[in-house]
């Protein structure tokens, strides 16, 4: 079975066709700044490989392009109808999070969580409402990514809010990033020579967006996300940890309405809102070396976040076997790593300045050799997760 997995991002998306359950990769894509002037455009199909710019002025044009492509004389695919199923890396719905069939109450259901989500859950609706469009009756799945969360006890993830929001409401912690966490908790542990169902793992998912996951014998217990995307460390421009009076205060005094502040946190705050300029990690880091001190607080405020959760979650773990580091961040921050993970030999963590230098972009074990807690890089595969589930759901209705 052909299952194509879409990860949708508010202005680009990535896709991959895989042959399940061989979990053969047939081909991948990635399409960016979608709606922007030129976009840039990549393909790989084997030993195929195509880069280059495209006019896709919304996810609609998007679509048909990357149905070009597989269906194209590169592709191992070569019609639609070799395409079995549509799986998609969905973020919230109004209900239980898990792996479902995407039909008119599940996409209202996702519309209706679109405040919370408003950077991320929009897109996904839209892309799903036109992949209907577009390929109408072909099976559309979408893995919520706080699946993975709902092991977590329920005095982790209540809230101190009266009892009424969490009944009327749903108020309580979420958890996002389920794919990847997911992926981490299976890979990082082998990686370091454990057996995950035995296993004390951080998972740290560290990018645009970031959140960290205990995950205790393979199963979450706590996440740094909340209810929303919003919250836990900082991202690349949305805040993270915030009081939540802080906000009541300045939109009173600055007479804000609650679409202004969901516009600031999610563009204008995280890392890019201290540093003045950008939350790029990279161009922090040119910044730091250019003499600007906001670049500096702002790398170092993501750190000592990411630092002090480790150190939370390894208490909430009642110790730490591994820690596994994803996203662009992780797999690739040499020097962010050694800051985030320094200082934390108390609990056993310690570097390997060698290895961590040689693993950019790379898998692999990063700490050093007497280290007792095993620190691995992971390029975290969350396309393989919504495959495996999407196909697992298809598989278990018929």
């Amino acid at each position: 079975m052909n299952i194509l997995v879409v990860n949708v991002g508010s202005t680009s998306f990535k896709y991959r066709l895989l042959d399940m359950p061989a979990e053969k990769m047939l081909a991948e894509g990635r399409l960016e700044r979608i709606g922007g002037a030129e976009s840039p455009v990549e393909f790989r199909a084997g030993t195929h490989h195509e880069s280059g710019t495209a006019k896709l002025p919304d996810y609609a044009a998007a679509l048909r392009r990357m149905m070009s492509d597989l269906t194209g004389p590169h592709s191992p695919v070569h019609a639609l109808d070799a395409i079995h199923a549509v799986g998609f890396k969905t973020v919230i719905l109004d209900g239980t999070p898990g792996c479902y069939l995407l039909d008119d109450d599940l996409i209202a259901r996702m519309e209706a969580m679109n405040d919370l989500a408003p950077a991320h859950n929009p897109p996904y609706v839209r892309a799903v409402r036109q992949t209907r469009e577009l390929f109408p009756g072909l099976p559309l799945i979408g893995l919520f990514e706080p699946a993975f969360h709902v092991t977590m006890p329920d005095y982790a993830y209540t809230y101190g809010v009266p009892r009424a929001w969490a009944e009327k409401h749903g108020v309580r912690r979420l958890g996002f990033h389920g794919a990847s966490h997911r992926y981490v908790s299976e890979v990082a542990p082998k990686l370091a020579g454990r057996d995950p169902a035995n296993c004390r793992l951080i998972s740290a998912h560290l990018g645009g967006s970031s959140s960290l996951c205990a995950v205790l014998n393979g199963r979450s217990i706590d996440t740094s996300m909340g209810m929303s995307p919003q919250s836990g460390v900082e991202h690349s421009t949305r805040n993270g940890e915030l009081d939540v009076f802080a906000v009541l205060h300045v939109m009173d005094r600055e007479k804000l309405s609650t679409a202004d502040v969901r516009r600031i946190l999610c563009k204008e705050a995280g890392l890019a809102g201290v540093s003045g300029t950008s939350g790029d990690v990279r161009d922090l880091e040119a910044g730091i070396a250019a003499g600007n001190d906001r670049a500096r607080l702002a790398l170092e405020m993501f750190c000592y976040n990411v630092k002090k959760t480790i150190g939370a979650y390894a208490a909430a773990l009642g110790g730490l076997d591994v820690i596994g580091l994803a996203g662009g961040i992780g797999e690739r921050g040499v020097r962010v790593r050694e800051k985030m993970l320094g200082g934390l030999e108390f609990l056993g963590i310690r570097l390997d300045a060698e290895k961590n230098a040689a693993h950019t972009g790379q898998e692999g074990v990063i700490s050093a050799d007497d280290s007792p807690v095993a620190v691995v890089v992971v390029r975290t595969n969350e396309e393989l997760v919504v495959a495996r589930e999407s196909y697992a759901l298809l598989a278990a209705r018929k």
